[in-house]
């Protein structure tokens, strides 16, 4: 069974369809980047499959639950407090001790190329920084199905390929990213699915 099987997807609003996919699957470490237009629907396939969008027609099954699928968002929010309690969070929720979590998160902002950035505070940042520290987040509780919404924006060169090794690397589950063609990096080898 694929991790993620989609058919007939449809979401309307005030009448008007904003997002239609006929059918899509996807596999259990597998990476999808979807592009496609302004308006074409991107984010909203990805709501729906975060289950932020619940108001929709079709069906659309997923092999993980919802404490496995993380969704980093275009502009990501970041808590009040140190950009390592940000990366801790998911970790203490799920009631990782507070020494084990902040080994894992410094951890992670490193893989991350944040590792600098550990002590800082969180509102602070760069809009290319909080990218990077709401991946660690994101990545820190080992989700099934990784949700991005354009990951590269704001992010330099340096920060973008240190993001795809990442990525590439921690293909165990599958992660499904917005981005522009000319924003997704050939070396990530993801599949590409087109809406619009």
């Amino acid at each position: 069974m694929p991790l993620i099987d989609i058919k007939e997807l449809q979401v309307q609003k005030q009448s008007a369809v904003i997002c239609a996919v006929p059918n899509l699957t996807v596999a259990a470490g597998e990476m999808l980047a979807i592009v496609g237009g302004n308006g074409s629907g991107k984010t909203t396939l990805l709501r729906v499959l975060a289950g932020i969008e619940q108001d929709f027609q079709g069906c659309v099954e997923i092999d993980a639950a919802s404490r496995d699928i993380v969704f980093v968002h275009q502009s990501p929010y970041l808590f009040r407090g140190s950009v390592l309690a940000n990366v801790c969070y998911g970790l203490r929720v799920r009631g990782v001790g507070r020494v084990e979590s902040q080994h894992a998160g410094r951890r992670w902002l490193e893989q991350c190329g944040a590792a600098n950035l550990a002590d800082e505070t969180a509102a602070h940042l760069s809009g290319g920084e909080r990218k990077r520290v709401a991946l660690a987040r994101a990545l820190a509780v080992e989700p099934k199905l990784i949700l991005l919404d354009e990951p590269f924006e704001e992010v330099d060169a340096a920060g973008v390929d240190t993001l795809c090794r990442l990525l590439v690397a921690v293909a165990g589950g599958a992660t499904i990213l917005v981005s522009s063609p000319s924003r997704t990096p050939d070396v990530l080898g993801a599949r590409r699915f087109e809406l619009g």
